[in-house]
């Protein structure tokens, strides 16, 4: 069993309504396999799943890279400016 916290920013706070929770897991995933836990929570997340920006121990990451006990997972939609 491992426990990550997961962070969630800007608009998607409204859809998840939170900013902030401990998950615990069974066992070890790819940050790609546990935003797709996500997305089966929070089904209105799907429209945006390929899209969100994904932060591991505040630092971009690969969606391929594992999760351990104890790290922080920030989740944060498309950015866009001018």
């Amino acid at each position: 069993m491992i426990t990550v916290r997961l962070k969630i920013f800007a608009s998607l706070r409204d859809i998840c309504e939170f900013s902030e929770r401990e998950i615990q897991l069974s066992d070890s995933m790819s940050v790609n396999k546990f935003l797709s836990y996500i997305v089966e929570q929070f089904p209105a997340l799907k429209a945006q799943e390929e899209s969100l920006l994904v932060a591991l121990n505040e630092e971009y990451c690969d969606r391929n890279s594992l999760l351990k006990d104890g790290d922080v997972v920030a989740i944060f939609p498309p950015v866009s400016g001018g």
